[in-house]
């Protein structure tokens, strides 16, 4: 006959019941975590599936949790096997690493039957996120632009007429890369600068300003932005 006790929590061998509060308190915990970062995240532009990992991750982790329990043994065995997995996602910003690692981490405290630290914890680090995200250390948003443009020649003149342009519109350029390439058999000359900041809002008009410089073959001009993109 199953135990449904609450109060008979065994990490060895729990009873469903205390297994499926542990799956639910670790799912509404990390719905939270989510609302939060939704929500302390100046222009958000993530995308869904980052908001619902952070979910299904803490979840994942009540499970590795209960699956372990205080066996050395399977914990070794897990390590070994999670070892083998190899994850390429690319996360630049600390801010949302340290939200990924908040939901495994009240995930393994609800694994593990820690309710009062799971609940507390989120509790104070979702306050402290809310916290920070209208104080002075508030998330900042550099904004950049990255200008490439290829000549169908590598004569240098065609090249100091865009640095020539820039200067002369106040734009600051900061040259990147000057690269020689071969097309088809001709031979062309690609530079990419990076533009902290333009004096104008209209990226038109010197995308077509420099697209009339003699020699040169295409011009991108595109946004860049320190937010992250997932």
């Amino acid at each position: 006959m199953f135990d449904f006790s609450l109060s008979d929590i065994n990490t060895d061998n729990p009873s469903i019941l205390s297994v499926v509060y542990a799956l639910l308190m670790s799912f509404i915990l990390a719905t939270f975590v989510s609302f939060t970062y939704e929500k302390t995240s100046a222009n958000n532009r993530s995308p869904g599936h980052f908001i619902q990992s952070m979910i299904l991750g803490a979840i994942i982790a009540t499970i590795v949790a209960q699956a372990i329990g205080d066996s050395i043994g399977r914990g070794l065995g897990m390590l070994g096997v999670l070892a083998m997995i190899r994850f390429r996602t690319n996360i630049s910003q600390p801010r949302n690493m340290i939200f990924i690692f908040a939901s495994l981490a009240l995930g393994i405290s609800c694994g593990v039957f820690a309710f009062n630290v799971a609940f507390y914890g989120t509790l104070l680090f979702c306050t402290l996120a809310f916290l920070l995200s209208i104080s002075p250390l508030k998330q900042y948003i550099k904004k950049s632009y990255n200008l490439r443009v290829t000549f169908e020649s590598v004569d240098r003149t065609s090249v100091n007429k865009v640095f020539d342009y820039l200067e002369s519109k106040n734009i600051a350029a900061n040259l990147l890369r000057m690269d020689t390439i071969s097309n088809l058999g001709k031979i062309e000359k690609e530079c990419n600068w990076e533009i902290g900041q333009l004096p104008t809002s209209d990226e038109l008009t010197i995308v077509e300003d420099l697209s009339a410089i003699e020699h040169v073959k295409t011009v991108r001009l595109s946004l860049r932005s320190d937010e992250e993109i997932i």
